[in-house]
């Protein structure tokens, strides 16, 4: 497995290569540190709001990057989380110079204009409304109100209809200039580009021009809060969410929680797996997943069954936990895990773009500039059962479990 080239803009700016020579697509990615987390609470979901419109603001010289990576013959789109935004392309090899060029200016030279802003006000306000009438997807935000009650962590990352229409253009234009600087962003790009045509592209765009900045906003640190909510909803399928404490990025243990999530629900011969799906045919669609952040982390165990099985689902599931909490898994069990575990690791980065994606989250969201793919599978192959169930009886102190999809 290769390790990335690691270089900088001359303002500071991290460049993560990882070259597949020969490879017919290439992925370029370009990160910003921040996310809903940072947001101030009166306009929170803005920094989604302004994922999507950097990527459909028109540039200067006219076209939107949307329609200018798509005529490359790739493909463009953006994502954001609790702690940090990326716009990114994946596009045939030989236009990767080109989408790297088009997403730098996107970045630092949007034309933020009150039409654009309407136009994905109105278009992050639908989104949001379908979330919120699906159960599968409103019970995630749910339990991160439960978990993390009282942080700007347990807020909804588009945040709500309300809070988008609160953001005016200035707000727009006051985050972007607030984290759009050299010390918030980051450049990864895997595919066939090596690291000194990446540098050539990047050291004649926007990027080098852009400003230092200082550090986010302390909220304190996070703690998870127990407990249970039911969320109220109209339909005939619910959605089932046990879960609570983890471990942030860098943590020792962080292997052995990956290895816990598919004993717990990843596998189909898994925990939860075995006993709602396969032996009570409770459920159909369930898995299991970690959540680490800079300085904290939850587990989620996810279940989609009917609601009238919701009782039996959290009876069942919680006992199940509980009760392996007493003895865990045994060392064998644990081994066929980290195989698992690891492999399923290793296959996501057949992608560039998952690859890519996976060194940002490991990498540049905590800080951590030497983390490499094949270190984290070597730790994930000496996990031990006894890292197993440590981890295991941490995530039930304390246990939110949360349920939507029931009037």
């Amino acid at each position: 497995m290769r390790a990335p080239v690691r270089v900088a803009l001359g303002n500071g700016i991290p460049v993560w290569v990882l070259h597949r020579p020969g490879a017919t697509a290439t992925t370029a990615s370009l990160w910003l540190l921040t996310g809903s987390r940072y947001e101030p609470e009166a306009v929170a979901g803005g920094t989604h709001l302004l994922e999507h419109i950097l990527m459909q603001a028109p540039l200067p010289g006219g076209g939107r990057p949307i329609d200018l990576l798509e005529g490359l013959g790739g493909e463009g789109n953006a994502i954001t989380s609790r702690d940090h935004l990326v716009l990114y392309a994946r596009v045939p090899s030989p236009e990767a110079p080109a989408a790297l060029e088009i997403l730098a200016r996107a970045m630092a030279e949007p034309d933020l204009g009150e039409e654009i802003l309407e136009s994905e006000r109105k278009v992050v306000q639908e989104e949001l409304r379908l979330a919120a009438g699906d159960p599968f997807d409103i019970v995630h935000d749910v339990f991160y109100d439960v978990a993390f009650a009282g942080h700007p962590l347990a807020r909804p990352v588009g945040g709500t209809a309300e809070s988008v229409g609160r953001v005016s253009l200035d707000d727009l234009r006051a985050f972007h200039t607030r984290w759009v600087r050299a010390s918030s962003a980051a450049v990864i790009v895997c595919g066939d580009l090596t690291a000194e045509a990446v540098l050539k592209v990047l050291e004649s765009g926007p990027l080098t021009a852009l400003p230092p900045g200082g550090d986010p906003p302390d909220h304190g640190l996070p703690s998870v809060s127990g407990g249970r909510r039911n969320h109220p909803l109209n339909n005939d399928s619910a959605g089932v969410v046990l879960g609570g404490p983890a471990v942030p990025y860098g943590h020792r243990l962080l292997p052995a929680w990956q290895v816990l999530m598919d004993l717990i629900g990843g596998a189909s011969s898994a925990l939860l797996f075995e006993e709602i799906r396969n032996r009570r045919g409770l459920a159909y669609d369930m898995w299991a997943f970690t959540n680490a952040y800079r300085d904290t982390g939850v587990w989620r165990a996810f279940i989609a069954t009917a609601p009238e099985h919701v009782g039996e689902v959290v009876e069942t599931a919680t006992a199940l936990l509980t009760e392996r909490a007493e003895r865990g898994w045994t060392a064998a069990e644990v081994e066929l895990a980290t195989r698992r575990t690891a492999g399923l690791l290793q296959l996501e980065t057949e992608q560039s773009f998952e690859e890519a994606l996976l060194y940002g989250r490991y990498g540049l969201i905590p800080g951590h500039g030497d983390w490499t793919l094949a270190g984290q599978i070597e730790a994930i192959r000496t996990v031990t059962a006894d890292d197993v169930l440590l981890s295991l009886r941490t995530a039930l102190e304390p246990m939110v479990i949360t349920v939507a999809g029931i009037d």
